[in-house]
C-alpha cells in the first residue's frame, strides 16, 4: 500500500500541491491560482480535494495534511490575520471538512519553508540558521540549535513589520514589506510612473531595470539596500550561523539578490566574521517539503496517541 501525506504551500499568488512519500518524494502535484486574494479559499480548496481524489483512484492512503499559509498562524494552528488572504471559515477546519479523518495542521508558510530547509538544505551544514522568505511578501522564520522558534504567539516571523530607512526615501510611511517585498516593488513602480507593466509584479519591474527603465532600477537599488540593511540588523541581534535567503524572488539569480547580498556584506563586514548569506539549499519549493515534513511528524504522532478514554457506559449498556 502506498502511503502519502498532502502538503500545501499556498502563497499570494499561487497555490502549490502535493502528495509527498516519506523519502520526500512528490508523487503527484498541482497548482492553483490564488492571485486576487482567493476568496473563501476556493482556489485553495478546490487544489486540495483534487489531489484527495488522486491518491484515492490511485489506491493511495493520505496519513496526514498541512498546509503553510501567509499569514500569522498560532501555535495550535488558528489564523490570525487576513493580510494576504480572504478566508472565511478557518483554514484548517475547511481542509479538515475534505481528508476524512486525517489529521491536519495549518503553519505559516515562512515557518515551513525552514522546516523545509533544516530538513533538506542548509539544515545540513548548519544547525541554526534564519531564513528569510522574499516572494510576494517577505518574513522570517528562526531556528536555533536544529528547532524552529514559534513565539508566544506564534508571530516569530514579521521581519516585513520593520522600518525603511528614511534616507531611501524620505517621503515613505510604510513598512520593510510595503517597500520591498514583491507586491511592495511593484505597487511603488505604479505609483511613481501610472504604467501598468505586461509582465505583472516585481518580475516587471526586474525586467524594466534590465532593459534600462531609470524608475525601476531606483526602486530595485532601494529594495535590495533596505533587505540587505534589515537582514545585517538581524545579525547584530541574534548572531546566528547563518542567513538563507529563500523565496521566489530571494533564491532567483536577479539584480536584487544580488544588490541584497552586496548591501549585506558591506554592513555586516564592520564586525570580524559575519555569517554567511546563503541561496536556500533545497532545489524547488522548501515551503512544500517544510509542511510535508511537519505532515509526517504529525501522522507519527497521531499513530503513536493512546486512544481516548471510554466514557462511563449508558444504562443500556450496563445492563445489556
Amino acid at each position: 500500500m502506498t502511503e502519502a501525506v498532502l502538503a500545501l504551500d499556498v502563497g499570494g499568488t499561487k497555490a502549490h500541491g502535493a502528495l509527498v512519500d516519506r523519502e520526500f518524494r512528490l508523487l503527484d502535484e498541482g497548482f492553483a491560482r490564488t492571485a486576487g486574494r482567493d476568496p473563501g479559499l476556493a482556489a485553495t480548496l478546490d487544489l486540495a480535494a483534487e489531489l484527495l481524489e488522486r491518491a484515492r483512484i490511485a489506491g493511495t492512503t493520505v496519513r496526514a495534511v498541512v498546509a503553510g499559509f501567509p499569514e500569522y498562524v498560532s501555535n495550535e494552528g488558528v489564523v490570525t490575520a487576513h493580510e494576504v488572504l480572504d478566508w472565511t471559515v478557518q483554514p484548517g477546519e475547511a481542509l479538515a471538512a475534505l481528508a476524512g479523518g486525517v489529521p491536519v495542521r495549518i503553519a505559516s508558510d515562512v515557518k515551513a519553508g525552514a522546516l523545509g530547509e533544516l530538513a533538506l538544505g542548509r539544515g545540513r551544514e548548519h544547525d541554526g540558521f534564519v531564513y528569510v522568505s522574499l516572494g510576494t511578501g517577505i518574513s522570517t522564520a528562526i531556528v536555533l540549535d536544529r528547532t524552529l522558534h514559534e513565539g508566544v504567539r506564534g508571530e516569530a516571523i514579521g521581519f516585513g513589520e520593520w522600518s525603511v530607512p528614511a534616507e531611501l526615501d524620505p517621503e515613505w510611511r510604510g513598512n520593510l514589506e510595503g517597500f520591498a517585498s514583491g507586491s511592495g516593488i511593484a505597487a511603488r513602480y505604479l505609483a511613481r510612473t501610472g504604467t501598468e507593466l505586461a509582465e505583472g509584479g516585481a518580475r516587471g519591474v526586474l525586467e524594466a531595470d534590465a532593459s534600462g527603465d531609470p524608475v525601476a532600477a531606483e526602486i530595485v537599488d532601494t529594495a535590495a539596500v533596505a533587505i540587505g540593511r534589515a537582514v545585517a540588523q538581524l545579525v547584530s541581534l541574534l548572531d546566528p550561523p547563518a542567513i538563507v535567503l529563500a523565496g521566489g524572488l530571494g533564491s532567483a539569480d536577479t539584480r536584487l539578490a544580488r544588490g541584497i547580498r552586496a548591501e549585506y556584506e558591506r554592513v555586516a563586514s564592520r564586525r570580524p566574521s559575519p555569517p554567511p548569506l546563503l541561496p536556500s539549499g533545497v532545489p524547488a519549493n522548501p515551503g512544500l517539503l517544510g509542511a510535508a515534513a511537519l505532515a509526517w511528524e504529525l501522522a507519527t504522532a497521531s499513530e503513536a496517541a493512546p486512544p481516548p478514554a471510554a466514557g462511563p457506559a449508558s444504562r443500556e449498556e450496563r445492563t445489556a
